[in-house]
């Protein structure tokens, strides 16, 4: 249904509800259940979503969307994944697919890795993909893909 600047990404191609409103198009949340607004980093963070679902069965239960860690900045994470033991194992910072994936965004999702102190962090723009391994000691690592998720991509 989008086009313009909603490409194909390189994810899964998930089944997607869009509502078509006066005030533009509208996406369902896989995770939350309600309807936004559709924007370029939804629309990244939409496939994401799915992808972990639907590709790794990661379970929708241990999914956090726009968790919020510093309510004196107003800073949320796009999506955190966690472990049945309630640890933070995944950050996922989408940016929307005409966005680099670059060393500012990785900044950024490592400052954001000092609240959330997840083991994994994924950087997406839907096209690029960086993967982190975090140590205990808070130093990353670039890793090909998240272990346990080798076929990231859809292809």
């Amino acid at each position: 249904m989008p086009a313009g600047d909603y490409p194909v990404l390189d994810l899964l191609k998930p089944e997607i509800e869009f509502d078509r409103r006066i005030d533009g198009i509208w996406i369902k949340d896989k995770i939350r259940r309600i309807w936004l607004k559709l924007t370029p980093e939804e629309w990244v963070r939409q496939h994401a979503l799915h992808w972990l679902v639907e590709r790794t069965g990661f379970p929708e239960g241990l999914i956090s969307i726009e968790r919020a860690f510093s309510p004196k900045l107003l800073k949320r994470a796009d999506i955190v994944g966690f472990d049945r033991n309630g640890n933070s194992i995944l950050l996922v910072e989408c940016k929307a697919a005409y966005e680099p994936i670059n060393a500012e965004t990785a900044r950024q999702a490592m400052q954001y890795n000092v609240h959330i102190k997840a083991t994994f962090v994924w950087l997406t723009n839907g096209l690029t993909h960086l993967v982190f391994g975090i140590s205990k000691d808070g130093k990353s690592e670039m890793i090909p893909v998240l272990p346990g998720f080798e076929q990231m991509m859809s292809h």
